[in-house]
């Protein structure tokens, strides 16, 4: 009975932990990103001649883009929401950050309204 019970104390945090991992919506295509290569590096790398969307935002000087990549392989309306796709930041020319996490946290630095949603 004492190993029934030490498997289940293993088993079930792995269990969950595999459920969370083939839920999320991670793009594997952000784990070969550098940051400081070019704009046309990012594309490269993210496998497309350009993004979904753009979106240009000029802050103390500073030229940001907020590009926004769809899922690979996903290409319905639900899949190009915002928070579904893979956002990748340059600013000047220069890849500074990718993924949520650091889009909003660069959003906010910046004051740039994110849509949270």
């Amino acid at each position: 009975m004492a190993s029934s019970t030490r498997f289940a104390h293993i088993a079930v945090p792995v269990l969950g932990l595999l459920f969370f991992s083939a839920c999320s919506k991670s793009d594997a295509r952000l784990e070969n990103l550098s940051a400081g290569i070019s704009k046309d590096s990012v594309m490269t790398v993210m496998g497309v001649e350009k993004p979904q969307r753009i979106d240009p935002f000029l802050i103390d000087g500073q030229f940001v883009e907020a590009m926004y990549f769809p899922q690979p392989g996903e290409a319905d309306s639900a899949s190009v929401v915002d928070r579904n796709m893979s956002p990748v930041i340059v600013v000047d020319g220069k890849l500074v950050g990718w993924g949520w996490k650091q889009w909003d946290s660069i959003a906010a630095e910046k004051k740039i309204p994110v849509v949270k949603e």
